[in-house]
């Protein structure tokens, strides 16, 4: 089988030229084509699989030829192409291209050209990467947390919870275990560890559980840093001094400027991974950064 596949991008534009390009190169090769497949006002940045060309690719058997005038109607990414040129290598497709007179099938020369365009491929997503971080870096310097809110529930937790902040730490220094003190409450006794650790209460409390002391620990591994390539620089802050400042609706470099015993980046890293500290900023300096930006 033989099929001509035709993408034009916007409504206004139109196949017609792109079908008598293919038509002309097929009828100079003696080719008859047996079906055209069209994805019209269809961008090629989208999946393959939301467009006609999806389940194409999906009814080619070994010897079937794909005529396109060009490799860009393909797609425009170039890791998309590849992910195209592979899946029908596999198969024992060939795909033919007008404009850049490319034969793209399982031989030598197809295998050169498709390890070239990986090639560029991987280097473009090198370069798309290496430019997010910058821009993710411009914002960090800027004071804006990136990434979602995190530890939601446990702040509205805290909120909900807020006015036994007292009671609980006298309750932890009388060494009330966590069930016993989760009935005084009414909460659940992974509650109560968790608001123990938050308002640090925990290190003279014998009940303290392994998951509420390694709380913060644990969220920075799993959560890696997106503008940079070393780990968080989470330090240990004196925790009423910050709620202070980000109460006051300072700023993240304006927080850095008042406590110049920590590096920038620590004190980002600390705001950014602690639940508590991250949704009040939000609420605080976060929209006040916001407002500069526009």
């Amino acid at each position: 089988m033989i099929y001509g596949y035709l993408r034009v991008s916007s409504d206004e534009q139109d196949v017609n030229s792109q079908k008598q390009g293919v038509e002309a190169f097929c009828k100079n090769k003696e080719w008859k084509i047996d079906e055209f497949i069209t994805d019209e006002g269809v961008s090629g940045g989208k999946d393959p699989d939301k467009r006609n060309l999806g389940p194409l690719l999906k009814l080619v058997q070994k010897g079937d030829k794909i005529v396109c005038s060009e490799i860009s109607r393909l797609g425009r990414d170039l890791y998309m192409v590849m992910d195209i040129l592979h899946f029908c290598m596999e198969k024992g497709c060939i795909i033919y291209t007008v404009k850049d007179k490319f034969v793209l099938g399982d031989d030598i020369s197809s295998k050169v050209l498709a390890f070239a365009f990986g090639l560029s491929a991987e280097i473009e997503r090198q370069m798309i990467r290496q430019r997010t971080k910058e821009g993710l870096r411009l914002r960090m310097r800027m004071g804006v947390l990136l990434g979602r809110p995190i530890g939601r529930s446990n702040s509205e937790e805290a909120q909900k919870y807020g006015h036994w902040k007292e009671e609980l730490s006298k309750m932890v220094a009388w060494q009330m275990s966590p069930r016993q003190i989760a009935a005084v409450i009414g909460c659940d006794r992974n509650t109560v560890s968790r608001l123990v650790q938050r308002w640090g209460y925990g290190d003279s409390w014998k009940y303290k559980s392994d998951w509420a002391n390694n709380e913060n620990q644990k969220r920075a591994i799993k959560r890696k840093p997106t503008y940079k390539e070393e780990d968080y620089a989470i330090v240990e802050l004196d925790r009423n001094k910050v709620i202070s400042l980000i109460s006051a609706d300072l700023t993240i470099p304006q927080i850095a400027e008042a406590m110049p015993n920590f590096t920038y980046e620590q004190i980002y890293d600390t705001i950014l991974c602690d639940s508590e500290y991250n949704a009040l900023y939000r609420k605080h300096g976060q929209l006040k950064v916001r407002k500069w930006k526009r």
